[in-house]
């Protein structure tokens, strides 16, 4: 199967992980607490700077992708498969939506 990131992006998403447990939290109780905290609050501000027309809200769903990494790894899920697997749900499911609508 292809890899959905490249090895050195998955590297630096485990780097980035490393650090997060170490400054939020090491127990994974805590750290996953923080972390869906922040997806709130990252979410919130990409409305918000969407809504104004400030295309930073781009970076902030690139920030909140990493989060959506860190929480995969923190949980011991391949991001790849997951991927993959979200794909395919949302190919068929959006197939069939279409389906119906037409």
């Amino acid at each position: 199967m292809s890899a959905v990131l490249t090895k050195k992006a998955l590297a630096r998403i485990k780097k980035v992980h490393q650090l997060s447990r170490k400054y939020n939290g090491p127990s994974q109780g805590q750290h996953l607490a923080k972390l869906l905290l922040l997806m709130r609050k990252h979410a919130q501000e990409i409305t918000l700077l969407h809504r104004k027309k400030d295309l930073h809200y781009l970076i902030e769903v690139g920030d909140l992708l990493i989060l959506c990494f860190e929480i995969l790894l923190e949980n011991r899920r391949s991001i790849d498969a997951t991927a993959r697997l979200c794909f395919t749900r949302y190919e068929k499911k959006l197939t069939q939506l279409l389906a119906r609508s037409a």
